[in-house]
């Protein structure tokens, strides 16, 4: 083999080498932040709550279930008779998310949600593995601290 040969080889080899690297990282950067921000879809049961100046989280009772559903660009969450299985209340629309500001605005709403509707409703997510926390103030300016579980 010729010296030229082995040259053109050498830096064809050399090129496709940088390329693969290239290209697996580019893909496993674009992967990453994906999996990290994707902990939030699912549906979620709610289990605690804090609201106004509570000072403590307090434990659902067991007359209602609220769930949330999230999936890559809308949320919902229903509240149903533990007994009757009818809806006592719900709301629901587009949300976005931003590190761990996630903010709803809720397009559609059950009774008693009117007055939410259209005005976006900023908390703070985070999620440890099936835990889903969320804490913020409503647009009319009541706190509250929401603990969901993820349902399986």
């Amino acid at each position: 083999m010729s010296s030229r040969l082995r040259s053109v080889l050498y830096v064809t080899f050399t090129l496709l080498i940088f390329l693969f690297l290239l290209l697996t990282d580019h893909v496993t950067a674009q992967q990453k932040p994906e999996a990290a921000a994707d902990k939030h879809l699912g549906t979620w049961k709610l289990v605690s709550t804090k609201y106004g100046e509570a000072k403590e989280l307090s434990q659902r009772p067991d007359t209602s279930t609220r769930l949330k559903l999230i999936n890559g660009t809308h949320f919902t969450w229903l509240e149903i008779d533990t007994n009757t299985k009818k809806v006592l209340g719900s709301a629901g629309g587009h949300y976005s998310l931003v590190g761990n500001a996630y903010t709803e605005t809720i397009e559609f709403a059950g009774e008693g949600m009117e007055a939410y509707l259209g005005k976006p409703q900023k908390f703070t997510i985070k999620v440890q593995g099936d835990k889903l926390f969320q804490s913020g103030e409503l647009s009319d300016g009541l706190k509250l601290e929401e603990n969901w579980e993820r349902v399986k």
